[in-house]
């Protein structure tokens, strides 16, 4: 079976040498040595783009994007051990934060509430645009095209962090929530068929199969699945917390948004629904950061994750709202 967001079908499109490489240890028959071939043609090509070429990291980006978030089961062990050698070398590149002695709990939300304010989606302008209605129906499909690419696969990640969660407790914790995101008892009301029911009143499809080409839109869904997927959940947390427990701020604004655009208050029920799970979704995942504040390793993690995020969201919002002002 093929499907359009199988990994060797959109190999077979890219025409590279690398992505042959890549193709090549996907194979059912692959090597050793054409698994180890393919670590060092994309070890090379990552840090050829770290070090200024913009075509290599246009060529990265996309495979990693197919490595990290293509659906095909039977390349996924395979697929993971890749991405870890791209991941090893982006997150050598990546400025660390500088963390001296270990914040106290006050200081650390205080910096964190900080990087929030000043670089968090809600003030973007493209946000502040569709907050005040200002949107056409053209514009909107845009934005929700886009909230749908970043949204649908989103239990996905949090099944990562998850997954590197060994304290039970922890464990308990992220899965009440994974249990509200896919529609606790009712499949039918998951999050992400919430949104597909609110494309479909405003004229898009509800495709389970969507693949991006926007490069900026690639580098931030690379940039989520990599840090759910870190060994040091400092990584995923710092992204879960500022895209799950702040993001939702957001939901009442383009609830609003979309009421006064005509759409119906059964249509947007997705951004109604998180308006109310805020409160004690809040309070609850909480407790997986706050118990490891004291620790100085998990502060610098958490906070050279935060500043990634919004280097990554930052240039995906302006690449979304230029398109937006296209329309």
């Amino acid at each position: 079976m093929i499907t359009r967001n199988f990994s060797l079908h959109q190999l077979q499109q890219l025409e590279t040498p690398a992505a042959r490489v890549v193709a090549g240890a996907l194979a059912p028959n692959a090597s050793p040595a054409q698994i180890d071939g393919a670590i060092r043609a994309l070890t090379e090509l990552t840090e050829s783009a770290h070090k200024g070429s913009a075509g290599a990291f246009t060529e990265y980006q996309q495979l990693l994007y197919i490595l990290s978030l293509s659906d095909d089961v039977s390349t996924s062990l395979t697929r993971r051990w890749l991405s870890n050698a791209i991941y090893k070398v982006e997150e050598r590149y990546i400025p660390a934060a500088d963390i001296h002695t270990p914040l106290s709990e006050s200081q650390f939300q205080q910096r964190l509430e900080l990087a929030i304010s000043s670089q968090s989606r809600e003030t973007h302008p493209m946000s502040q645009y569709v907050f005040a209605g200002k949107a056409s129906r053209a514009q909107l499909q845009v934005f929700l095209r886009h909230q749908w690419m970043r949204t649908f696969r989103l239990y996905r990640d949090a099944a990562d962090l998850l997954v590197n969660l060994v304290d039970v407790d922890e464990a308990a914790a992220l899965s009440r929530y994974l249990y509200g995101e896919l529609g606790e008892e009712d499949e039918t009301r998951s999050h992400p068929r919430l949104l597909g029911k609110l494309l479909k009143a405003v004229g898009l499809d509800e495709d389970f199969q969507a693949v991006t080409t926007m490069p900026e839109e690639i580098a931030y869904l690379n940039n989520r699945a990599r840090s759910f997927r870190n060994p040091d959940v400092g990584w995923g947390l710092a992204v879960f917390y500022v895209t799950e427990l702040v993001v939702p701020r957001n939901h009442e604004k383009l609830y609003q948004a979309l009421l006064q655009a005509g759409v119906s208050e059964d249509a947007a029920e997705y951004y109604k629904i998180h308006i109310s799970l805020v409160p004690p979704r809040a309070k609850r995942e909480w407790q997986l950061i706050s118990r490891r504040i004291s620790d100085r390793a998990f502060q610098e993690s958490f906070l050279t994750s935060l500043a990634q995020h919004f280097r990554v969201e930052t240039a995906y919002f302006d690449a979304v709202w230029q398109e937006m002002q296209s329309v």
